[in-house]
């Protein structure tokens, strides 16, 4: 869920119903936790997947609308005529037709969320009524009745979506703004900061050379910021949804940059280099930081995936962020693999 959608839920008028795919069977347009907003004076925001499954939706949220009620909707895509009006993914999606009759749990979302904190919706649907819960980033609760149970655990672990049927539970993760700070706007930079955007990151790339911060290098979604690292990095917005990946112009500048973002809070940081310089800089930043939080770096940077172009370095960076945001069981393994790597040779 967009902070754009729970922003509309929480600024909204009386009167509005909200569409969630808490479920897919087979082949659907779209994935769990994908929304439809619509307002009882406005048209609708987000997308169940447009078409013919989508119109069902809206016409189940002006149902419930009317009503005051919520409902439980399956969309079928299983035609076999490719040609007739039936559509034919393959698949089924179940959607939550929510009447929102209580905004209080979306405002204190909102707070969580403005703060870098992930939060989890439990939605415990019962006939025309669902009964909403929300679970700080730790699984405490923070609105309603829900316990810490593994289901609700795992959710806010990988920040997938899921639902139980037997119990007709629904765990929907929301995420904070992620925001990915490129230190250093060489090609690399240049290549990452391309591709970050359509993965949802709001990218900031800093350098103190002004030419490498032209129009011609960002699109205009990129920020960029002149200055000093030491100063981008003392004035730059931290907290637990910031991604900080150092890739300067030389050692020194890396080193200084290192040194400046471990005295922030963020949720993922390391810097590109060779095993030589990886050693060269963790031992220097060692020697005055919590060792702990040193070998968490992550250096060097990306998955080991034989990467040599800036578009393929970037794409391993972003395999490696994409990781770390699901809290993918590999990152025990990239540990691993990390000191190897870093291992004098």
């Amino acid at each position: 869920m967009g902070l754009e959608l729970i922003k509309a839920i929480t600024e909204g008028g009386p009167g509005m119903a909200l569409a969630t795919i808490i479920a897919v069977k087979g082949s659907a347009p779209r994935h769990p936790g994908s929304k439809m907003l619509v307002g009882a004076a406005a048209g609708p925001l987000g997308t169940v997947g447009g078409g013919r499954g989508e119109a069902r939706a809206l016409e189940a949220c002006r149902a419930g609308l009317e009503r005051r009620r919520s409902s439980v909707l399956a969309v079928e895509m299983v035609g076999n005529d490719i040609v007739g009006p039936d559509m034919v993914c393959g698949g089924t999606s179940t959607m939550l037709i929510e009447y929102l009759e209580d905004r209080d749990p979306y405002r204190i979302a909102l707070e969580r969320l403005a703060l870098g904190q992930r939060v989890l919706l439990v939605k415990r649907i019962r006939g025309a009524e669902v009964l909403v819960a929300l679970l700080d980033q730790d699984g405490a609760p923070l609105y309603g009745r829900c316990g810490q149970d593994a289901a609700a655990l795992q959710a806010l672990a990988d920040g997938n979506p899921r639902y139980d049927p037997e119990t007709g539970v629904f765990y929907d993760p929301l995420f904070p703004e992620e925001k990915l700070l490129i230190l250093g706007g060489g090609h690399v930079a240049k290549a990452l900061a391309a591709l970050a955007p359509g993965l949802g990151f709001s990218v900031t790339v800093v350098d103190d050379r002004p030419e490498m911060l032209g129009a011609d290098r960002f699109a205009p979604e990129v920020a960029t910021v002149q200055a000093g690292f030491t100063q981008a990095v003392a004035e730059f917005p931290f907290d637990c949804a910031t991604y900080a990946v150092i890739m300067t112009r030389g050692h020194l500048l890396d080193l200084e940059c290192v040194r400046a973002v471990l005295g922030r809070p963020y949720r993922y940081a390391g810097f590109m280099g060779s095993a030589r310089k990886t050693r060269m800089v963790l031992d220097q930043v060692a020697q005055d930081f919590d060792p702990a939080k040193v070998a968490a770096l992550c250096a060097p940077i990306g998955l080991d995936i034989e990467a040599e172009t800036p578009a393929e370095l970037a794409i391993a960076i972003l395999a490696e962020l994409i990781a770390v945001r699901r809290n993918a069981p590999m990152l025990a393994r990239l540990a691993i693999e990390r000191e190897t790597r870093r291992a004098p040779r």
